[in-house]
């Protein structure tokens, strides 16, 4: 599943397999889109995007946890991913999904924001 808003597109993978988007939400005065995704603890996912050819430069940024990933740049159209975050000059981490506690539940969440 592909959750689009003004001209880009952003989805997760999972193990090679796009992750279903549950709930979207666009609120267009944040230009923010938000969704929740199932998961399973323990599993790598990538975080995938496109810009369907608005022909302007653009970086993207990927907030998971609390933290601010640098993407990748995209002149003017194009797709790019990441699937993990770097920890050394050569070296990343995968992205894995883990349980987050919110007011004494457990879930899994995910949020789309471009």
């Amino acid at each position: 599943m592909t959750v689009t808003h003004r001209g880009f597109s952003a989805w997760i993978t999972s193990e090679g397999s796009a992750v279903r988007e549950y709930e979207v939400a666009v609120d267009e005065k944040a230009n923010r889109v938000t969704c929740w995704i199932p998961s399973e603890e323990g599993k790598p996912f990538t975080v995938h995007w496109r810009d369907h050819g608005g022909k302007v430069d653009t970086a993207a940024f990927i907030t998971l946890d609390g933290f601010v990933i640098s993407g990748r740049f995209l002149f003017g159209d194009g797709e790019a991913s990441r699937e993990g975050i770097r920890t050394g000059p050569n070296t990343e981490r995968p992205f894995v999904f883990r349980r987050v506690r919110d007011g004494g539940s457990w879930y899994f969440r995910g949020i789309h924001s471009f």
